[in-house]
């Protein structure tokens, strides 16, 4: 695994910041936080050994969780993240318990996410990344959602794995290869990802799109190798959609 180095400016922010000391690494977020009644506020901190959250109010609300101990972080969007531990709750039918934060100011930048990823490698859900600028395949296309409707935006594959760009946030999606169960051509024009992702069904979740431009055979034969098969070969951007082969 790749060591990832932060770099950070020391930025008097009241709602979100991190400092260097040493070799730590800290981003604070001001939260507020779900609870069985009601709803409490308080500190999230982020760090390289835990996630603590510090209520303002009630030290019982107060807790921290090593990395080991998260099943799953899941970035929502800019301002929500949600927790999700190895802890059973009885009165949900022994569903893993989720803690819910959502930012009171600021947004989580894409540096904290890939702060997480190192920590959280296959266990990191997240809507907040940086496009990327170099692609093997780009592709507009339509996220059909699960109560009807859907969201525009772009589906992007690169070496590191399939993103979905939409001005939805909440939609946008970065899947690492590792994460992705299976890549499906329903027709010309639509796909399906099957990604590892807890969801009221189980623990994978599947997402549909309808390109707006049909992909050709030769074209999803060569991404579905990608994820299935260990050996490189998206190299080069694409342009329009059209794929880029490196050169034999």
């Amino acid at each position: 695994m790749k060591t990832f180095l932060l770099s950070v400016l020391a930025i008097p922010l009241s709602f979100c910041w991190s400092v260097m000391a040493s070799d730590n690494t800290v981003f604070q977020f001001s939260v507020k936080h779900d609870h069985f009644w009601g709803k409490g506020f308080g500190e999230l901190t982020i760090d390289q050994e835990v996630i603590a959250y510090t209520s303002e109010k009630d030290n019982d609300h107060s807790t921290r969780w090593s990395y080991r101990d998260i099943q799953e972080v899941k970035i929502e969007s800019p301002r929500k993240i949600y927790l999700r531990t190895y802890e059973d709750v009885w009165w949900k039918l022994n569903r893993d318990r989720t803690f819910e934060f959502e930012l009171v100011e600021g947004e989580i930048k894409p540096e904290v996410v890939d702060f997480l990823r190192e920590r959280l490698p296959v266990r990191l859900v997240s809507a907040v990344f940086t496009p990327p600028d170099n692609a093997a395949y780009r592709v507009p296309a339509k996220h059909r959602h699960v109560l009807g409707g859907g969201c525009e935006g772009q589906l992007i594959f690169t070496e590191r794995g399939i993103y979905y760009n939409t001005s939805d946030s909440d939609h946008s999606r970065f899947w690492p290869i590792q994460d992705i169960e299976s890549l499906g051509r329903m027709s010309g024009s639509n796909i399906r990802i099957t990604a590892w992702e807890h969801s009221h069904s189980g623990s994978v979740r599947n997402f549909q799109f309808q390109l707006k431009r049909p992909m050709d055979g030769e074209t999803y034969e060569r991404l579905w190798r990608k994820i299935y098969e260990p050996e490189s070969w998206l190299t080069q951007p694409s342009i329009d959609g059209e794929l880029i082969q490196s050169p034999d």
